[in-house]
């Protein structure tokens, strides 16, 4: 579980998952983009990422329900505190995927928005 969360918090911006977190490179192909667009989504992605790059998964280490299926023993009370230590941890990085899709939507042109509206509204994890 806390290999999950770790890889939702720290690979956000995979080409390879939904596309409102494709590349700039992807996003200049899916939207026409022009190369001033693309170098200021660079410089987007490139803000994005050290900001994911800044949420703290250190608490996530610790995998307390792991442990407790070992030895047999469950803690209520940890095992509640484990999962809201994940859930915060993907809630932050999904606001650094939200902003990040907002500052990118300021870049583009209207016909582009509404292109990257569909590619939002047609995928399964939004931000």
């Amino acid at each position: 579980m806390a290999a999950l969360a770790m890889c939702v918090a720290t690979n956000t911006f995979a080409a390879d998952s939904a596309p409102e977190l494709q590349t700039e490179t992807t996003l200049a192909q899916e939207l026409n983009l022009s190369s001033a667009q693309i170098e200021q989504i660079k410089g987007l992605r490139e803000q994005a990422a050290k900001e994911l790059g800044s949420v703290k998964l250190d608490a996530i280490g610790q995998d307390v329900i792991v442990n407790m299926i070992k030895t047999g023993k469950w803690d209520e009370a940890a095992a509640k505190k484990q999962l809201q230590t994940i859930s915060d941890v993907q809630a932050e990085a999904r606001y650094y995927r939200a902003h990040y899709l907002f500052e990118v939507s300021k870049v583009l042109t209207a016909e582009q928005k509404t292109k990257l509206h569909e590619m939002l509204s047609g995928s399964e994890a939004m931000y």
